[in-house]
């Protein structure tokens, strides 16, 4: 029973070793996936931004105002369509880099125990 135990428990801290020290590589699959997801939201916008996009929203749904429907409709498609046309190319660089697994960093330690900074 004992001997079973210590099997079992030295599985587990073997996945855990396992998991802990050498991440599982991503295939290029992985990366081309989640550039392709990407695409459409390549243009991260600001709060101001999205607060006029919806204020312009608004204001086309007023009948009183534009009885003859939203003339803002074109401006709002475009808007969020070409925001793909000027994506800066570091939100892609930065998300191909944060899919790289990275070693863990060495813990350095004193002579007393404590870590050291640099």
């Amino acid at each position: 029973m004992q001997e079973r135990e210590h099997q079992d428990k030295g599985k587990v801290l073997a996945n855990v070793i396992g998991d802990d020290l050498f991440p599982a590589v991503h295939h290029i699959s992985d990366v081309k996936q989640v550039l392709e997801e990407m695409k459409t939201t390549a243009q991260n916008l600001t709060e101001p931004q999205i607060k006029a996009l919806l204020f312009l929203r608004e204001m086309g749904e007023n009948k009183y105002i534009h009885p003859e429907g939203n003339p803002y409709d074109k401006i709002f498609k475009f808007i969020m369509e070409g925001k793909v046309l000027v994506a800066n190319p570091d939100y892609f660089l930065d998300a191909i880099e944060a899919l790289i697994p990275k070693p863990p960093k060495p813990i350095i330690m004193a002579e007393k125990g404590a870590p050291v900074k640099k």
